[in-house]
């Protein structure tokens, strides 16, 4: 992937999590993405990735994310940032890294994601009032409906 073309995904990246809602998700995925990362299910297509970035948002509701670098590869692109926001009232950061896979039109049709859940998860574990969602979130992840 050329630098040019990589940079202008970063720039829609940062930009989706300027205000990330699960209806944004289609400026910087294909209809057809696969996503993977830890704590979730595999997801196929934009539709499932919008319901998992829905209940995301449900236990995370101010998530943001803070670009620190990154890097074209020869079929897409790596970012390497923080994501933080509150869980229940709770302030939670996590490092981590996403891998892009890109077509020609500039959006992504594969998304890795690397990180260790176990600080979020202790974060969770800690914050009582968060494990409503979390359980819910949890149950209701083998679902396929788009979001409202």
């Amino acid at each position: 992937m050329d630098q040019s073309a990589a940079s202008d995904f970063v720039r829609r990246f940062e930009d989706f999590w300027r205000a990330p809602s699960p209806e944004r998700l289609n400026t910087v995925l294909d209809p057809a993405v696969r996503l993977s990362a830890p704590m979730t299910p595999t997801t196929h297509g934009l539709a499932a990735g919008q319901l998992s970035f829905e209940q995301l948002f449900t236990l995370i509701p101010d998530m943001t994310t803070s670009v620190h670098r990154w890097g074209a590869t020869t079929d897409g692109v790596i970012i390497e940032f923080t994501a933080h926001g509150t869980v229940a009232g709770s302030p939670v950061a996590w490092p981590s890294i996403d891998r892009f896979v890109i077509n020609s039109d500039g959006l992504a049709t594969e998304r890795f994601t690397y990180f260790d859940p176990l600080p979020l998860l202790l974060k969770l574990i800690r914050t009582p009032r968060a494990w409503p969602l979390f359980a819910r979130n949890r149950f209701s992840m083998g679902r396929t409906r788009p979001p409202r």
